[in-house]
């Protein structure tokens, strides 16, 4: 395990050669994010989270 901060779409990384029905059923559906916290300050987390939203 690292100290840094992830968000991923499992759908397609690391969930992708799942099943399709194993994948929906665990919840693990297309858009859903998942999001790891590491130990960054979280104000810098909530400003990169709102910059990154502002881009789609």
């Amino acid at each position: 395990g690292g100290v840094e901060s992830l968000i991923e779409c499992p759908f397609n990384s690391s969930h992708m050669f799942i099943p399709e029905p194993v994948r929906t059923a665990a919840g693990v559906v297309p858009g859903f994010v998942r999001v790891s916290i590491g130990i960054e300050d979280v104000e810098d987390l909530w400003q990169d989270i709102e910059q990154a939203l502002a881009q789609i």
